[in-house]
């Protein structure tokens, strides 16, 4: 397994790793986990009837969603490395309870900057439940176990896709887009509540790092930056983050503005798109048990890329929804073995300190990745200009991907 390399260069897991403590229930920690892109997902399609309403225009909406994932990703630094010194579940209970309250402020949000002050705060407490539901996995398990649970939430994850623009555009049916929020703060209180009667603590205190402050996670954060591997990989995830995202952001403009989707159609494209990557999370999981996870990763990064200069030429050429559609689903179903393997490859190398691995592959990749959202409006919104940035960000990535991966191969026999 690539573990074997990989955690050669770092230090051992602290003695005294406590197997009895088990995960949580998988269903309800898959949920805390992914509980921010859910969020993210189910509001897509409603971003021009957001504008509409809100009157004001497509990039001030778009902000709202910057804004969202930059708060994403700082939460995810700053909290991370703070749950390898006081533990896990009380972190979890905290963000879980704060995205309720932050998911009813944008419900009630009379204007845009209410609207991405809310935001913010949902993003903030979002991170917690990603970034500490990843280490609790670390805590617990080794090698192929936690590369195969690793696996198993990202598939869960995948669903938000594929089920929340559907439950967004139905619920667009039935009432106006504040209604989304009011059923995120409902699923927040859920999860507050399973936190507090199933979740047990994973990282008992004779585990725990020293200090909670800013200096002290900054020493944390320094200690796996300086593992050479370690760092490739956080490079390589943020590139191909923010490729990734110029979809995520722009898609639905392009699809209903450019196209002329209706908002039930274009939910059609980006639920079948992530199935795509459901499918593929779930074949890695399998391939883990057998193959390199840096071999899979690479391949992911490769195909993901092919399928973004497909996009570009499709837009470039106007050849229409279809190929652009079709080179989309390829770049979809690539990203389960994107973000399976950078995951599983940075806690494998991070795994002394798991919560503050999780917040510099999370927190980096997201503050990064949260920078092809405006890119590609600010470039015109256009499938072109998704279609380039989605290209320049997975091209970087596996071109540095593989050249990490021989330099690193090189220094192993040497």
């Amino acid at each position: 397994m690539a573990d074997t390399a990989g955690t050669a260069e770092t230090s051992s897991p602290p003695v005294g790793r406590d197997t009895a403590v088990g995960l949580p229930p998988l269903l309800p920690l898959a949920v805390v986990v992914g509980i921010a892109p859910l969020a993210t997902d189910m509001y897509i399609p409603a971003l021009p009837a957001i504008a509409a309403d809100l009157g004001t225009s497509t990039s001030a909406v778009q902000l709202s969603l910057t804004a969202f994932l930059v708060a994403f990703a700082v939460g995810q630094l700053l909290i991370g490395p703070i749950s390898d010194a006081v533990g896990r579940r009380p972190l979890l209970l905290a963000g879980t309870t704060a995205f309720a309250v932050a998911s009813v402020v944008c419900a009630l949000a009379p204007d845009p900057v209410t609207l991405v002050a809310a935001r913010l705060l949902q993003g903030l407490a979002g991170a917690a439940g990603s970034v500490v539901g990843r280490a609790v996995v670390t805590d617990v398990l080794q090698g192929a176990a936690r590369a195969r649970t690793i696996s198993s939430l990202a598939a869960i994850n995948a669903l938000g896709p594929v089920l929340a623009p559907l439950l967004g555009a139905a619920l667009l049916l039935v009432g106006e887009w504040r209604l989304m929020f009011v059923a995120l703060a409902c699923l927040g209180l859920v999860l507050a509540a399973s936190v507090k009667l199933t979740f047990r603590e994973t990282l008992p205190p004779h585990r725990r790092a020293s200090g909670v402050g800013l200096r002290a996670s900054a020493a944390r954060m320094g200690t796996l930056l300086r593992i050479p591997r370690f760092s490739a990989y956080l490079v390589t995830s943020c590139c191909a983050t923010a490729g990734f995202f110029a979809y995520i952001a722009t898609s639905s403009f392009v699809f209903q503005s450019e196209f002329g989707f209706s908002e039930p159609a274009y939910t059609l494209v980006f639920a079948t798109n992530a199935s795509c990557m459901i499918a593929s999370t779930l074949v890695f999981r399998r391939l883990v048990r057998r193959h390199d996870e840096d071999v899979l990763l690479s391949i992911g990064l490769s195909v993901a890329a092919v399928g973004s200069l497909g996009v570009l030429t499709a837009a470039l050429l106007g050849a229409g929804p279809g190929p652009v559609w079709a080179c989309l689903a390829v770049v979809t179903g690539a990203w389960g073995f994107v973000i399976t393997g950078s995951a599983t490859r940075t806690q494998a190398l991070g795994q002394a300190l798991p919560g503050t691995a999780a917040a510099l592959q999370g927190g980096l990749a997201f503050g990064v990745g949260g920078l092809g959202t405006p890119l590609a409006g600010a470039l015109g919104g256009t499938a072109v200009a998704m279609g380039a940035v989605m290209a320049s960000g997975l091209t970087v990535a596996v071109v540095i991907q593989l050249v990490a991966t021989r330099l690193a191969a090189r220094a192993h026999r040497g």
